[in-house]
Order: C-alpha cells, then structure tokens, then sequence
C-alpha cells in the first residue's frame, strides 16, 4: 500500500497494537465520540487498525481522534488523503501561531512545489491582473 492509501491507518498503528502506548482494548475504550457520546465498534477499530475499508463519518474520526489522543485536524487530514486521495496544504507556509490568515488547499497527493507555486500566484492576484512574467 502507498502512503496515500494507508494514511490513516498508519496514523492508528502509531498509537495502537503490539509494542505500541495503547492495546487495541484501551483504543477502543477510549475512542467515543466527544460530541455524541458514541464509540467505535470493536470491528471498525479493528478494521482501521487493520487498513481495512471503514465508512468515515465526522462522528468516526472524532472517536478515532479521541482514541489515539491525537488532533482532529490531524485524523481528519490523514483520512481525506487516505479515502479521498487529496491532501491539504498551506502553499505560503505559514509558521504554527502566526496571526496572519492561514490559506488551505486542497490538491492531489505528492502536488510538487510548482503546482503549488501556481496556486499561491493565483491567490497573490485576487483581481486577475496580468502577471507580470
């Protein structure tokens, strides 16, 4: 499986398993839902553990998220590039806690630093001036 394929899953497998911070019992108790109240079946944490197909909800991610005790965001970035095949970037590289406005895109996994020199053209440009190369 490529990188892309197995995000989440790998996200999980850092946390979960044999030899691991957490046993498949302790991410299964752990992995509810903050927002309502639900955790995950034993065969969903099973299966995303396993790299097996899962039906992804919010109500899902946020279980796994509050399983592995990671950040939403985190979780639910692996799981886009996983099941979605994207990924979400910042094309400007904004530093952590920087006040300015943080742009997000959406592009294909592995986009090299020349689409996503484009897109910050664009994103320079709201008017649609002509560039000036």
């Amino acid at each position: 499986m490529s990188e892309q394929e197995e995000a989440l899953t790998r996200l999980v497998q850092e946390h979960v398993g044999r030899g691991r911070r957490l046993t498949f019992r302790a991410f299964e108790e752990q992995a509810i839902d903050p927002v309502t109240g639900r955790g995950l079946s034993k065969s969903t944490a099973a299966n995303v553990a396993k790299g097996h197909q899962i039906k992804v909800t919010p109500e899902v991610l946020r279980a796994i998220a509050a399983g592995i005790g990671e950040d939403l965001a985190k979780v639910r970035a692996a799981a886009i590039r996983q099941y979605i095949g994207i990924e979400v970037t910042d094309p400007f590289d904004t530093p952590p806690g920087d006040d300015d406005t943080v742009v997000r895109v959406a592009h294909e996994v592995g986009a090299g630093a020349e689409e996503l020199e484009q897109v910050r053209r664009v994103l320079d440009n709201p008017e649609g001036e002509p560039d000036a190369r």
